[in-house]
């Protein structure tokens, strides 16, 4: 293997160690692995050359080069914080929104500027108290509450005004995107990520059943989007009947020109670069080793060395390492294996090599592995192949042109390609759900170097042998060395992140759970088996309660999965009569071994000294109402003098119930909206008598519903309320001592203060 690969390589370890400041499990064992690798390499290179001397002086330079890494990656983490340190003093800022802004938003944006001695760069998370802005605008903000988040600055109770409206590619991307809606109508939301990556919209049912299919990754622009686009272009460039040299540096050309106007996303910058130097070389006649476009694919898109810690680009580089090995694996296939047996068998070897490779990772990111990954790639991979060049054209034509027809031809392939997830995700044990702990992680990630070393080499022996012994390592200390986990006498609410739903998680000081409803189901499949089990799992503790709300399927859709799969001590439920078969299955799967009980007003559940204490509903209420939501178990969490209140999908009529016959109950410091925000929940007076200092919501991305609606979320904000919603920040993480609150969401983290007085 060339040097070039174990100098970046070693780069790539020493930007990883440098930035992650002390190597720890995960990240340290990602970088330890990879330098484990280049010196493999080196001294590989070395035993060929036969001299001591080269070696010394390649393992002097190796080590040279990690040491530069190392520290060039420290540098910036020190430049980092300083840039937040200067930054937290009170504004004016100007900033890049990521993400549109309206009131109750909670969005990503780019600091250009702050009111600070220097230049400063930094990741901003705003919440918005005041004012509007498209995606891509400059915007000013005068007057909001700086702290510190884990990956940037936080600004609360933001007040923002329009500077300059998008730049020229902001505005392309969104007139494409009006442009795919209107000729693609619901089949848009999935075509805007297959062209411009823009995920936004996508059916949470969608992303789910293509996770588990191991498909995901073709829902938004990677390497192979690119490489297809690259291929139809050259394609295009011999039917034009360019010259060669012409027809490839015209492909390069365009598909660098495409890459840089989805806004240069890592993985498609690598892919790029790869498909450059590929035309380079057969432009020189001059053949490349594949490692050494590797590591030029690699590097490119670390001008940004923070990049390094970006995960589609791991999974990019990581990806692109198993086809390489594949493809040298492949060709040592028996002779006489030729036609479409050795092509099938190619892509099996390629499918199930990336899978293995790419599986720590999605693992230890998305708690869940695709068995049957090989096997869709392979159905997909012709399909998508038609799909994207496709879809490419449907984006350049206009309407006079047969942009219309070509859209009506590119239906049958989104069907074909869908049908192909669908059948996967439907196959019995297609999907394994996990929850890894670092340690089970770390091994993992050892094992799969150590296979792609074993399918490289000439000497398979030793690699391999290391490959299995992590795999009995795992098999017989699932869970790696752990300790005694302490939180300081903290509490934790987690609004976990199941799509259109609730699933909210209470964590006492001593680690056990108290969980209240379990998100949805759908066709082949539900929340709690996908997302809440290896979400508790891999944070431990057992399950000490679990509570019902009422029996829709976005809230009870996963709770028969978790019952049987967690055990929890204790169920309460609110008993509203329904015939639902995600109801029947909770109830049947209760009944082996976990206390059923329904909902008492007035009762208090201690837990750790967590107070659980229960509102509504009343057994008088609800014997008139017909209407599950009107019937929701309210619960009120207190931990010293600090109070949760969730309610549900409770509406306007419990909640006069409520003001009527608790209004002593009902203030809280962070309350769950009603019904996912919807304007038949929320109502002032309920929000005037709970007073929230922070407000959660959990929706799902584009659903069909409107939520949340536009007019709670200014009511919230207008109380002084903090508005933090699922569908912009994923899982939500509040923390605290009994005294102070702490919330953790996007990467940042802060403190949770009184709200600001009203401006006059």
């Amino acid at each position: 293997m060339p040097l070039i690969l174990a100098a970046a390589l070693t780069w790539i370890a020493g930007l990883i160690a440098g930035l992650s400041g002390a190597p720890s499990a995960p990240v340290g064992i990602v970088a330890g692995g990879l330098l484990l690798v280049a010196i493999a390499m080196e001294r590989a290179q070395a035993r060929a050359l036969a001299h001591a001397k080269p070696r010394a002086l390649t393992a002097a330079a190796l080590a040279l080069v990690f040491a530069t890494a190392v520290e060039l990656g420290a540098a910036v983490s020190r430049e980092d914080a300083a840039c937040l340190a200067r930054a937290r003093t009170s504004g004016p800022w100007e900033a890049e929104l990521l993400a549109e802004a309206k009131p109750g938003a909670f969005v990503r944006a780019e600091l250009r500027a702050a009111n600070t001695s220097g230049p400063c760069r930094a990741s901003l998370a705003i919440a918005v108290r005041r004012g509007e802005a498209p995606v891509g605008s400059l915007v000013r903000i005068d007057r909001a509450e700086p702290s510190d988040g884990e990956r940037g600055l936080l600004l609360r109770e933001a007040e923002l005004r329009l500077l300059a409206p998008p730049n020229a590619l902001e505005r392309w991307r969104a007139q494409v995107a009006a442009t795919l809606d209107r000729r693609f109508g619901p089949d848009a939301p999935m075509v805007r990520a297959l062209l411009i990556a823009d995920t936004r919209g996508l059916d949470p049912d969608l992303r789910d059943r293509y996770a588990d299919a191991g498909l995901v990754h073709l829902l938004s622009i990677s390497g192979l989007h690119v490489a297809i686009v690259g291929g139809a272009l050259l394609l295009l460039m011999g039917a034009l009947r360019l010259p060669g040299n012409a027809a490839a540096a015209s492909a390069v050309g365009i598909t660098a020109l495409y890459v840089l106007a989805i806004g240069a996303p890592p993985p498609a910058v690598r892919s790029v670069t790869l498909f450059a130097a590929v035309q380079l070389s057969r432009a020189r006649q001059r053949p490349v080793s594949p490692w050494g476009s590797f590591a030029l694919g690699a590097l490119l898109p670390l001008t940004d060395i923070r990049t390094v810690l970006d995960l589609g680009w791991q999974l990019s580089v990581s990806g692109y390492a198993a086809i390489i090995v594949a493809g040298r694996l492949g060709r040592r296939l028996p002779e006489e294996w030729q036609g479409w047996r050795a092509t099938l068998a190619k892509d099996l070897v390629a499918g199930v090599l990336s899978t293995l490779v790419t599986a720590p990772l999605v693992a230890w990111h998305f708690g869940r592995l695709s068995l049957i990954a090989p096997l869709s790639n392979l159905a997909a991979g012709p399909i998508i192949s038609l799909l994207q060049p496709t879809l490419l054209v449907v984006m350049l034509l206009p309407d006079a042109l047969g942009a219309g027809f070509v859209a009506d031809a590119a239906r049958p392939l989104l069907r074909a390609m869908d049908g192909v997830a669908s059948i996967a995700a439907s196959v019995p044990g297609a999907t394994l759900v996990v929850a890894p702990t670092a340690f089970a992680a770390g091994l993992a990630g050892i094992g799969v170097i150590a296979i792609l070393v074993a399918g490289w080499s000439r000497e398979w022996g030793r690699p391999l042998i290391t490959a299995t012994a992590t795999v009995a390592l795992m098999a017989w200390l699932p869970d790696g060395p752990s300790a005694l986990t302490t939180h300081g006498g903290l509490v934790e609410m987690h609004l976990i992140d199941v799509g259109q739903g609730d699933a909210i998680a209470f964590r006492s000081p001593r680690g056990r759970w108290v969980l209240i409803d379990a998100g949805r189901s759908w066709r082949a499949g539900d929340a709690g088996r996908a997302t809440v089990i290896p979400y508790l799992r891999r944070r431990g503790g057992a399950l000490a309660l679990f509570v019902l709300t009422h029996p829709h399927a976005d809230h009870i859709g996963g709770a028969a999965s978790i019952v049987r799969a967690l055990r929890p001590a204790e169920l309460r439920d609110a008993a509203f009569v329904a015939g639902s078969p995600d109801y029947r299955e909770v109830l049947q799967a209760v009944a082996i071994g976990t206390r059923w009980q329904r909902v008492r007003v007035g009762e208090v559940i201690d837990i750790d000294g967590v107070a659980v204490e229960f509102l509504a509903p009343d057994s008088v209420w609800t014997v008139a109402l017909r209407d599950p939501n009107e019937a929701s178990t309210v619960v009120r969490v207190r931990y010293g003098a600090v109070r949760f209140l969730l309610t549900g999908d409770a509406e306007a009529g419990e909640e006069a119930w409520l003001l009527a016959h608790a209004s002593d109950r009902l203030a809280a410091d962070v309350l769950k909206i009603g019904h996912h925000g919807s304007s038949t929940s929320s109502t002032p007076a309920f929000l005037d008598a709970v007073a929230p200092r922070l407000a959660l919501v959990s929706v799902g991305s584009g659903n069909p519903y409107g939520h949340p609606s536009q007019d709670v979320m200014r009511r919230l904000v207008d109380g002084g309320a903090t508005v933090l919603r699922s569908d912009q920040l994923g899982s939500v993480i509040v923390r605290t001592d009994g005294e102070s609150l702490e919330v953790e969401a996007a990467g940042a983290r802060w403190k949770v203060a009184r709200p600001l007085p009203e401006i006059p």
